[in-house]
């Protein structure tokens, strides 16, 4: 199993599970060499820990995350990156 538990703990089965009030920011970026999933990035301090998901499931991990510190936002799916959105 992997994803949110308890719309809080980003768990990673066999690796780690990170407390999401303890994440600064995150960063992300599409998976070059896997069509349809992205990079996260959890920053902690000087640490991080990183997680590939769906698009779907990033939607998920940064409203969770804005969620738990104070300020859900909603965002749009669209918002999150395209495949060479630089090239268009």
């Amino acid at each position: 199993m992997n994803g949110i538990i308890e719309n809080r703990f980003m768990f990673k089965s066999g690796s780690y599970i990170v407390d999401l009030i303890n994440v600064d920011f995150l960063t992300w970026k599409e998976n070059a060499t896997e069509y349809g999933t992205y990079w996260l990035k959890m920053h902690i301090g000087s640490k991080e820990a990183r997680y590939v998901c769906s698009k779907p499931e990033l939607k998920v991990i940064i409203e969770e995350w804005t969620r738990v510190h104070g300020n859900k936002i909603e965002i749009e799916i669209e918002e999150l990156g395209e495949e060479n959105e630089f090239d268009q």
